[in-house]
């Protein structure tokens, strides 16, 4: 005898679910990508300073091909977990950190495709684009993060908001007594920003 309305157990899990955690683990490696590459740069070459000199500066010389190719591949990770907020079924403001999220990953292939003017070297239209990228990605990405969080819990707000916080008064403290540390207080807000992002893409995961 049929039982139209009975439920039936099955094993394998929705689409939708097996597409959001593939796109979660897509945004993962992206972003996890371009963090190692700054961190190994960082840490492994003489040639630059990471305390004074952007991340960006990788762009251009021996490692441009790392650098470029992790602000590629890291923005289509932030790309990834932006599409996953902004068509899932969740609250208004998720899905609008989602959007921001997706322009954040936007802004980092730009960066892919035009290299930074090094300190002191003449401006250049691929330099102003790649600056103005930047501005909107550190705008954008951290305020996407922030907005997708929501429901996450208050911990997780509360530890992501000091991430934040931590760069942002290491930016207010550079800029007031001139130490020179433009380049650590960028690495900052790239921690900061990155690893919220990948406790974004854990979180939603586990949720699909």
């Amino acid at each position: 005898m049929a039982f139209p309305n009975a439920y039936v157990s099955t094993d394998e899990p929705p689409r939708r679910s097996v597409a959001a955690r593939a796109l979660c683990v897509a945004a993962v490696a992206g972003v996890g990508y371009l963090g190692l590459v700054i961190l190994v740069l960082s840490v492994a070459t003489s040639a630059y300073s990471p305390v004074t000199q952007m991340a960006s500066d990788y762009g251009v010389g021996p490692y441009a091909f790392w650098m470029n190719s992790g602000f590629l591949v890291a923005g289509a990770g932030f790309v990834s977990l932006g599409a996953v907020l902004a068509v899932s079924h969740r609250g208004r403001t998720q899905r609008a950190g989602g959007a921001l999220l997706v322009l954040a990953g936007a802004m980092l292939i730009a960066s892919s495709f035009n290299a930074t003017d090094i300190e002191g070297a003449a401006a250049t239209f691929h330099g102003a684009v790649h600056n103005a990228a930047g501005v909107t990605f550190f705008l954008a990405g951290p305020a996407g993060v922030v907005l997708a969080g929501k429901g996450f819990g208050r911990l997780w707000l509360a530890c992501v908001l000091a991430a934040f916080g931590a760069a942002a008064l290491a930016l207010a403290v550079n800029a007031a007594i001139g130490l020179g540390a433009a380049g650590f207080v960028e690495r900052l807000a790239i921690l900061a920003t990155f690893g919220s992002a990948v406790l974004t893409a854990a979180q939603v995961y586990r949720e699909s």
